[in-house]
Formats: structure tokens, C-alpha cells, sequence
């Protein structure tokens, strides 16, 4: 089981597409294409910054693959 170790709401609760790539180990490529069908959705961080729950890509890693809310 995969566990980003967040406690409260002091804990980082996203990651950036770059930080998905480092804990995930697939290509950028691969997050942009599958993102919202396969792989959990892009949410707008800022006006240029895009990126995902942490808690989803943990349902990911964990064998999630599909009903992303």
C-alpha cells in the first residue's frame, strides 16, 4: 500500500503533473494522455499550474483505474 504520509491539513494534499511522474514512474506523456480516463483527473491549481489529489493518485497506485469524481 502506498502511503504519502499527509497528517491534517498541514500535509501537501497535491501533486504536480512532475511530482505524479517521480511517484508513479510513468512518462508525463502517458499522465497527460490517460488523465480523467485511467488516471485520476487534473485539477487547476493556479492560473499555470495543473495537478492531482494525492489521496487519487494513492487509489491509483493502490489498482483504481476508472470513476473518478
Amino acid at each position: 500500500m502506498y502511503d504519502f504520509n499527509i497528517e491534517g491539513d498541514l500535509g501537501r494534499h497535491h501533486l504536480t503533473v512532475s511530482g505524479a511522474h517521480a511517484h508513479c514512474g510513468i512518462s508525463t506523456c502517458t499522465i497527460h494522455r490517460y488523465a480523467g480516463k485511467t488516471f485520476p483527473p487534473k485539477r487547476q491549481l493556479s492560473k499555470n499550474r495543473v495537478g492531482f489529489l494525492i489521496y487519487q493518485i494513492c487509489e491509483w497506485l493502490n489498482g483504481k483505474r476508472g470513476n473518478w469524481q
